[in-house]
């Protein structure tokens, strides 16, 4: 069988970093082109990945005979006309999160996938990050029994967010992106929702913003919500944009009505508290893309394409995610 031919637009941190060599390097795909208006990074990819096209405009990459579905990787605010494009072209596309950086332009482009019969696949890789994945595992096992409530916090140093974004990049403008804790709790939003298997159905929040000028006025966040879910649970979920390098943490806990708790931290460690024995602790680290799921993810959306199949996260998902997201990143 054919490989399904792949294009990747966006070659910055996450599109060389994770798209491209998960794409170049899966059985059933090819990756067949990339775009990007910077030339050296075009250059970086086409001298790897031999035999790659490589285009400047996005809109060229979609008119690619040889690319069947399109991967979009850039700056929020650019996926509404990247996704559009190949959805016209009646290419597949796999966006990353949030879809947009207004519900109204994600609401287009989800019409227009559906209007084109193309699949369209929410980039939301924490149901396929490893940890995660097995704290699902053992809590449909029942290792805590019913669940009572779910903690996820997330502290993201300050420091780290300036090198990925410069204090002049599309992140840091609040209208024009929705501003960094939008763009980043989606994925935890989700991950919530999957655990669960239930909607949200209720968000009390609140969110402060705080001009870092040792960062050259990058902005910090802080930001706490309570959640209310359709089956009675109660979650919880704590953010910060403004922490040091020490304090960084990614850490989810799972309790249940047995007095267990599962917790599950960065992207690596699964712990299973209890009374005998006390813990129990696993080591599920992935190298290179699949350490955060994008491997997985990416897998998962080319045999979709491939077998003709529905993937396990569809466009209503990203736009669930992304209206919680909006309301904890604009609450005061």
């Amino acid at each position: 069988m054919a490989k399904i031919g792949v294009g990747v637009v966006g070659c910055g941190f996450v599109g060389r970093g994770a798209h491209v060599p998960a794409f170049a390097n899966l059985e059933h795909s090819l990756l067949a082109a990339v775009a990007d208006p910077d030339e050296k990074r075009l250059g970086k990819v086409a001298k790897k990945y031999e035999g790659t096209a490589t285009y400047k405009d996005f809109q060229e990459l979609a008119r690619d005979p040889k690319v069947e579905a399109v991967v979009v990787s850039l700056p929020t605010p650019l996926h509404a006309k990247a996704a559009l494009a190949a959805i016209e072209a009646g290419k597949h596309v796999l966006c990353e999160m949030p879809l947009a950086a207004s519900l109204d332009e994600a609401e287009q482009i989800i019409e227009a996938a559906d209007k084109a019969g193309v699949l369209l696949m929410p980039g939301l890789t924490f149901r396929f990050t490893p940890n995660y994945v097995k704290a699902k595992q053992l809590f449909d096992e029942g290792k805590v029994g019913n669940l009572s409530a779910a903690i996820y916090r997330e502290f993201i140093p300050a420091k780290d967010l300036a090198g990925q974004w410069p204090a002049d990049a599309w992140v840091w403008n609040l209208e024009a992106s929705g501003g960094p804790l939008y763009t980043l709790a989606v994925w935890s939003i989700d991950l919530m929702r999957w655990l669960m298997g239930t909607e949200i159905s209720s968000v009390h929040s609140t969110c402060k913003y705080t001009k870092l000028e040792q960062f050259g006025g990058t902005l910090g966040y802080d930001a706490f919500a309570s959640l209310h879910f359709a089956n009675g649970v109660v979650g919880c979920l704590q953010y910060s944009g403004s922490v040091t390098h020490s304090a960084s943490v990614s850490r989810l806990e799972l309790v249940g009505d047995t007095t267990n708790v599962i917790e599950a931290t960065n992207n690596d460690k699964v712990t299973l508290l209890g009374d005998d024995p006390t813990k129990t602790e696993w080591n599920v680290k992935q190298p290179g893309p699949a350490m955060w799921g994008h491997l997985q993810q990416d897998e998962h959306f080319v045999n979709c394409i491939k077998d003709g199949a529905q993937p396990i996260i569809v466009p209503d998902d990203g736009r669930k995610a992304m209206q919680v997201a909006r309301q904890i990143a604009t609450a005061s």
